[in-house]
């Protein structure tokens, strides 16, 4: 991987930047209102969309507000739509890979135990063993 691409992920790899990109998308455009409903300080928004700025993710510009002192807002940039939309589709197929890990692996269990090759318990020990490592990417219902 190159510097640019690692750099890239470093800006993209915090939680709160990636919030405060959500919250973009949902049309929040005010530090303090993104401050507000992330409930992180000010000066951290300020600087998490200076970082995103500098990066290309996101856009500002001045606003002339009723009292006419201008108020700066924020919005994503097309880079940041697309990045939006490329680390959804990403996290999408990721957690369906794993998902589909997990069906493979406990229909093979269910193999061997039909099979007659585990006994009920070394089948159960198996099976809790393989939910426990996928929990964290199935549904409540699908661990089960």
């Amino acid at each position: 991987m190159d510097d640019e691409a690692l750099a890239c992920l470093q800006i993209i790899a915090s939680e709160s930047r990636q919030r405060i990109l959500e919250w973009l998308d949902k049309g929040v455009d005010h530090p303090e209102d993104l401050a507000k409903r992330l409930k992180l300080r000010r000066q951290g928004v300020d600087k998490h969309l200076l970082e995103l700025y500098e990066s290309g993710f996101v856009d500002r510009s001045a606003v002339l507000s009723a009292n006419g002192r201008p108020r700066i807002v924020y919005r994503l940039s097309e880079r940041g739509r697309d990045l939006l939309g490329r680390m959804g589709t990403l996290v999408k197929e990721f957690y369906e890979s794993f998902r589909a890990d997990c069906q493979r692996s406990l229909a093979m269990l269910e193999d061997k135990l039909a099979a007659g090759e585990l006994d009920e318990e070394v089948y159960l020990k198996q099976r809790q063993a393989i939910e426990k490592r996928y929990a964290r990417f199935l549904p409540e219902t699908d661990a089960k």
